[in-house]
């Protein structure tokens, strides 16, 4: 019996290593000869732990796999919570935004209801507002003493309240109120009348029921009063004649006036009516400062003095008819006419205003320049040259039968012409017509640089001016005139004038058919008879703003209160 040495084995653990490991190490060694049965048994055992094996990585996998979608699941939730959150809490924060940015909204409409609220009404008290309104001597005294101490009783008294305005308004749930009052700024004060600025100052709330928020907002805007004696250029349109309510509403409509909107005023000009007496029937104090003398009645002013003041020879003749240029050691005064004018014309020749008047004497030139301090005064029989400007005031006791403005030919000669629209007052000029008797326009009156656009004026930068007076009474035997201002039936068809005119007694009338009349300035009259005709009338502002160009113009023969203007300024919102 033989004995085969079989190598030395590893120990095995289970039937599986078992198994492997002899098969193994039987096909190491070359034996093929293993039964069937134990072939079977081997693949079986290696099978099943196989199967075991996988199982077991089965299993272990599907419990790491439970464990991951319970943790996906936790995150997700976690994550869709904290979405759903947010959103609720935007849609919070959305929620309050959108109410503050409505109640922030309203809370600005009511603010701005509170303004409009307190302007509205301040307007209406001031179209309202009589202007101008008679004052006692003793009530214009007054009124200026307490503006002096800034004071604004002249403010009320123009409103016809008390300060300050309060007005308040509601709507649902939102309300709003308003308080006006006004601070003194600045007053200019004059021999006869006074000029006072107020800024005027609108402040209003706006709240919301239930709401702690409030909107505040304010408007600043300037105001400005007249008083006293005022010279009336600052009266737009004046009818002094006694009218009952009906006459009033009507005169407008039947008599086709219309106003041109004001840049500077907020208040658009209007008819001023008063009860008679307030225009002036003299012209003392132009007469005066013309002729450089001082008088207490008209009657004072006699021939004899007259002819003295003339340098004509002192007797108690008649002064002659003729045009004369007052002179004495201080320099020179004004032009004083007597006896009728049949021409009066002005025009510009370079740097000079020429006046011509022609009469049945003769005629009459006289040339000043402003810019030069030139003037030139031609007569029938001579001409005289001075280093001096006159006064620009003309003094004419009798009529004028043809007002209007012209150019001068080669020949020296002054023609009226009416076709062409032609600037007839310089630049820098303040002339002042006045007429004892009546005066008729029967062409353009135009000042140099004022341009008239689609019937539109535009004044900028022009410092002239012209008044136009006729006072309806003789100024030496202070006798009844016709006193009236006429616009000529041939004269153009629409014809421009810038002055103020004042007629103190048979008033304003405009003759012939189919006229307009543009007037850039003011206009003043006992009556007013239109005959059919248009009237389009533009304020001159300026006169607001420079006192000087009214200097020589008609004052109001009673103390008066009006409103100059109303201008709104600024609009704040905290």
């Amino acid at each position: 019996m033989k004995f085969r040495c079989f190598p030395r084995m590893q120990p095995w653990h289970t039937d599986a290593d078992r198994s492997a490991g002899l098969n193994v190490n039987l096909y190491a060694n070359g034996y093929d000869d293993l039964n069937t049965g134990w072939q079977a048994n081997k693949s079986n055992n290696l099978n099943a732990g196989q199967k075991q094996e996988g199982q077991q990585c089965i299993d272990q996998k599907r419990n790491t796999r439970k464990g991951s979608v319970t943790l996906v699941s936790v995150f997700l939730f976690f994550i869709f919570s904290a979405l759903g959150l947010s959103m609720l809490y935007f849609s919070q924060i959305y929620l309050k935004l959108s109410t503050y940015k409505k109640n922030s909204t309203l809370l600005d409409y009511a603010s701005e209801n509170g303004i409009k609220l307190g302007l509205d009404h301040l307007l209406n008290l001031l179209s309202q507002t009589v202007s101008p309104s008679l004052l006692s001597q003793q009530g214009s005294n007054e009124l200026r003493e307490d503006t002096v101490n800034k004071g604004y009783e002249i403010v009320e008294k123009l409103l016809g309240a008390r300060l300050p305005l309060n007005n308040s308004q509601s709507w649902e749930s939102v309300g709003w109120q308003s308080s006006t009052n006004f601070y003194f700024e600045r007053i200019e004060e004059k021999e006869d009348y006074f000029h006072a600025f107020y800024k005027a100052e609108i402040s209003s709330e706006g709240r919301i029921k239930n709401f702690k928020e409030a909107r505040e907002s304010s408007l600043e805007a300037r105001l400005g009063v007249l008083a006293g004696n005022l010279p009336l250029s600052y009266i737009p349109l004046l009818i002094d004649k006694k009218l009952d309510a009906g006459q009033k509403n009507n005169f407008t409509k039947n008599n086709k006036i219309d106003f041109l909107p004001s840049e500077k005023n907020l208040i658009s000009p209007q008819i001023s009516f008063a009860e008679g007496d307030l225009i002036p029937k003299d012209a003392n104090s132009q007469v005066q400062k013309a002729l450089k003398i001082k008088f207490f009645y008209p009657q004072n002013l006699s021939n004899r003095r007259l002819r003295t003041i003339l340098g004509l020879e002192e007797t108690n003749e008649p002064v002659p008819d003729g045009v004369y240029l007052i002179k004495d050691d201080l320099g020179l005064g004004g032009i004083y006419v007597q006896g009728d004018l049949e021409e009066m014309v002005t025009a510009i020749e370079e740097d000079f205003q020429v006046v011509a008047f022609l009469t049945e004497q003769g005629c009459w030139i006289l040339k000043f320049s402003p810019q030069k301090s030139k003037t030139i005064f031609s007569t029938p029989v001579e001409v005289l040259h001075y280093d001096l400007i006159p006064l620009g005031i003309i003094i004419v006791n009798g009529k004028i039968n043809s007002l209007g403005g012209g150019v001068m030919d080669p020949s020296g000669q002054a023609f009226l012409v009416t076709e062409e629209e032609i600037p007839s007052i310089i630049n820098g000029v303040n002339l002042t017509i006045i007429s004892s008797d009546k005066i008729t326009i029967s062409s353009h009156l135009i000042h140099q640089g004022v341009k008239w656009i689609d019937k539109v004026p535009y004044v900028k930068d022009r410092n002239s001016q012209l008044n136009i007076f006729v006072t309806g009474n003789d100024f030496l035997e202070n006798t009844k005139r016709e006193g009236k201002i006429i616009v000529d039936k041939d004269s153009p068809q629409e014809i421009k004038i810038q002055a103020s005119l004042t007629a103190a007694d048979k008033g304003f009338s405009v003759e012939g058919k189919g006229k307009t009349v543009h007037i850039l300035g003011s206009l003043h009259a006992s009556d007013y008879s239109s005959n059919g005709n248009k009237l389009n009338l533009a304020f001159d502002e300026r006169l607001l703003e420079e006192s000087d160009l009214i200097q020589n113009a008609p004052k109001t023969a009673k103390p008066v209160l009006c409103l100059s203007f109303f201008k709104p300024m600024e609009w704040k919102e905290f």
